[in-house]
């Protein structure tokens, strides 16, 4: 059909494997025939706030820094290549996290495939047979091409998405709105129209050329005549016409109906916000505020990127070597622009603390760090001195002693009070 963008199904082929994958057609989303255009205003909206908020989650997690630990010590290894720059020879790692996080929102789940030459692949589509000690995943689809093998769940990284179907969730609402936003344009549009009565004598429908004057008149004529700012409109005898009411109606009315259709139309990009746990605002772009971008790293985006650190760490590393302190680990500095003159006070509060090394500053800046020793170390300015330390040289005797109650000052209180009486 002529609106088809992409169609992605899941289907099952048994109680206990299971079949998923996608076919590029999703007439799903917006109906099954050519006039559901009109008729699923709702969804195409829906649809567009959908994938508004996979692009955005999947930019954010595409510019996150997976750092490679060896030893407690950061290194550039293969690993690091791979996920930073190169997964495959078809994707960078920005268009690997955005099919990953489509996966996710859309199947509740991404399986990502090691290839025997070592690149990194999401399935579209894979069967999965469950087992307690470890399912074993088949008909692996890559790239619409059939990859052989048996693969169990030591072999595949598998990133699951927890809770409900979120696309047919707002499905479903937003076809709701799609029929009262249907309704409400339809009624704007009718008072937008003029309407009249034509009237047509038995004489005028009598004569030979009725039928040319009447599809002359009603399809040609009427249509100059509605659309054009100054016009005239010839009558045959026997046809008349009378105008029953005016374009438009009041100014009041018509903002009124436009207003109502656009804050239906809004409903729907508020809902999609609010199931994806991303503010409003960011999701339009507009207004969105610093607390909003908090938002949007801490319920949308740390979780998946926690997720997915988890599965690399347990299928690529194991127990042994992440005890060892050998891991990978995500670095969120670069989701978010960063004007180092805008933050020139609180970098000097975490070197002078010694919470922070002059490295680990420039690392979380996405900066390359200096091999230089000083730049390892910690620094502490004396306002975070120990206290012991502030009071060497501090003469003692220059400094009044603390007095400490005798108990003598209530006898003087007594002996005061009674002179006074």
């Amino acid at each position: 059909m002529a609106f088809n963008i992409f169609r992605w199904m899941t289907k099952k082929t048994d109680d206990e494997n299971t079949q998923v994958g996608r076919n590029v057609n999703i007439t799903n989303f917006l109906g099954e025939d050519e006039g559901s255009f009109q008729v699923d205003v709702g969804l195409y909206i829906q649809c567009m706030a959908f994938w508004a908020a996979v692009r955005k989650i999947g930019s954010a997690i595409g510019a996150v820094e997976w750092q490679t630990i060896r030893r407690g010590n950061s290194v550039k290894s293969s690993e690091y290549w791979c996920w930073n720059f190169d997964p495959n020879p078809n994707q960078t790692r920005q268009d690997f996290f955005q099919q990953l996080i489509a996966e996710l929102y859309l199947h509740q789940q991404a399986l990502i495939i090691e290839t025997r030459k070592g690149n990194r692949y999401i399935a579209d589509a894979f069967t999965v047979t469950q087992h307690i000690d470890g399912d074993i995943y088949t008909d692996i689809v890559i790239r619409g091409e059939s990859y052989p093998g048996v693969f169990r769940s030591s072999d595949v990284m598998l990133i699951t998405l927890p809770g409900f179907n979120i696309k047919s969730a707002l499905d479903a609402v937003a076809a709701n709105n799609g029929q009262m936003i249907k309704s409400a344009t339809g009624n704007f549009l009718r008072g937008q129209g003029t309407r009249g009565i034509l009237n047509i004598s038995d004489t005028a429908e009598a004569q030979a050329d009725f039928e040319e004057h009447y599809e002359d008149l009603v399809n040609e004529k009427f249509k100059q005549y509605f659309n054009k700012a100054n016009a005239v409109l010839p009558m045959w005898e026997g046809f008349e016409f009378k105008q029953t009411e005016t374009t438009g109606g009041s100014t009041k009315s018509n903002l009124t109906g436009s207003r109502d259709i656009k804050n239906m139309m809004d409903d729907i990009v508020e809902y999609t916000a609010e199931a994806f746990g991303i503010p409003a605002s960011m999701l339009t772009s507009e207004g969105a505020t610093d607390e909003d971008f908090q938002m949007f790293m801490t319920y949308p985006v740390k979780p998946i990127v926690e997720a997915i650190t988890n599965e690399m760490n347990r299928k690529i590393y194991n127990q042994k070597l992440v005890f060892a302190g050998t891991y990978i680990t995500p670095n969120l500095a670069k989701v978010k622009y960063t004007d180092v003159f805008d933050v020139a006070n609180p970098i000097d509060k975490l070197i002078g603390s010694g919470a922070f090394c002059v490295n680990d500053v420039r690392m979380r800046l996405g900066l390359d760090v200096i091999d230089e020793d000083w730049a390892w170390r910690h620094w502490m300015t004396k306002n975070y001195s120990p206290t012991e330390e502030l009071l060497e040289g501090v003469d003692d005797k220059s400094v009044a002693p603390v007095q400490q109650p005798t108990g003598d000052e209530n006898k003087e209180e007594e002996k005061d009070e009674e002179s006074e009486e």
